[in-house]
């Protein structure tokens, strides 16, 4: 990835962070280390984020990145949200139909919800105040019940 990627991409997870701070209230700030399967933005309780800023996108790229975002939650034991940005054009969210609907396990992109980022703030509010960061993973990703739950922080 070149310097202009990485740049680009630094000041659009600062600049989302911010936007997600103003709509949550809460401390959102942008991940300044980050590892491969790193969450890009701390401060979203039960929520692990992969931020992907884009000069232009197709259905299969948002495809990719969601499976992205969907393999670094699991093995972190947070639900995932996808945010992206195409040039020109305003940030959008992606995140699991699971997270609204009590059923069997519902994963992988045919099974997301894509919306504003007002959209998504509300129903995280909603989340934290019903259930706080304690979400039922095992609904989204079909864990057994006697299987423990990786703790969320």
């Amino acid at each position: 990835m070149g310097l202009m990627s990485r740049t680009k991409g630094r000041r659009g997870e600062s600049e989302l962070a911010g936007l997600l701070a103003d709509l949550t209230g809460w401390t959102v700030r942008r991940r300044v280390r980050q590892h491969d399967g790193d969450s890009d933005i701390d401060g979203l309780p039960g929520w692990s984020v992969e931020v992907k800023r884009h000069a232009s996108g197709r259905r299969a790229d948002i495809r990719t990145w969601w499976e992205q975002a969907e393999a670094q939650a699991k093995s972190a034991g947070l639900l995932p949200v996808l945010f992206f940005r195409l040039n020109r054009d305003d940030w959008r969210a992606v995140w699991p139909v699971g997270t609204l609907v009590e059923a069997d396990p519902w994963t992988g992109y045919e099974w997301t919800i894509e919306g504003s980022l007002n959209a998504w703030a509300t129903i995280a509010r909603e989340i934290d105040a019903a259930i706080g960061p304690q979400i039922n993973l095992d609904r989204l990703y079909g864990a057994a019940p006697s299987e423990p739950r990786p703790p969320v922080n």
